[in-house]
């Protein structure tokens, strides 16, 4: 399945159906970037020493294994997506990315999507669970911190093998789009749920790592 295209900048007359249809459009597709690279190529390693990526027009930084490869991929919509992947994991993948998506002008903070519990059930849990029904999804924890939602959770993804997630969105102003707006950076680290118990640790040290760019 192909990520869907994200779309914020509906028009309404009545401001409270605005809200609704932007957040529902919103949690419906965040979704899918979220989960985008379940179906990239697979590569992927533990690598004993971090190196600390950073982008001054997001202004955010993180640190990660420095063995693991970066490169850019294209989505459908046009948007792309930077991966930073463990060349040694093979058939799975262990990978970080991050993704940017323009939002309206008026979402000045990630509180304009909900609190980060009601953005954890709208985004992460798929249609089943809110429904009460039998899904292959767990959220461990979600929390707000840094300015920014942290989300630990275990899905299984159509044809893949269970995957942990730990993934950060956080509201940037401009983001490098040349609007005045702001843009959602979505950053993703997984990692088969088979592996995390060994990559935990490093999981841990690059999610404590997230913060604003300093040059």
């Amino acid at each position: 399945r192909s990520p869907q295209t994200l779309t914020f900048m509906q028009e309404q007359k009545d401001d409270s159906a605005v809200d609704d249809s932007t957040r529902r459009s919103w949690f419906a597709n965040t979704a899918a970037v979220v989960s985008a690279a379940a179906f990239l190529p697979n590569t992927a390693a533990l690598a004993a020493d971090l190196t600390t990526y950073q982008n001054q027009v997001l202004g955010f930084q993180i640190a990660y294994p420095s063995g693991w490869e970066k490169s850019v991929q294209q989505l459908p919509d046009r948007r792309t997506i930077t991966l930073f992947i463990d060349p040694t994991s093979g058939e799975d993948k262990t990978l970080m990315f991050y993704a940017k998506t323009p939002i309206r002008d008026d979402f000045t903070s990630l509180g304009s999507f909900g609190s980060v519990e009601e953005v954890a059930q709208s985004t992460i849990l798929p249609k089943g669970e809110l429904q009460g029904e039998a899904t292959p999804s767990k959220m461990l924890s979600a929390e707000s911190k840094k300015s920014a939602y942290y989300f630990d959770y275990v899905a299984t993804p159509e044809n893949q093998p269970e995957t942990h997630y730990r993934v950060i969105f956080s509201l940037v102003q401009g983001g490098g789009t040349g609007a005045a707006g702001a843009v959602l950076m979505t950053l993703t680290i997984q990692t088969p749920e088979s592996r995390y118990a060994e990559m935990k640790p490093m999981f841990d040290k690059m999610v404590d790592s997230y913060g604003k760019f300093q040059a």
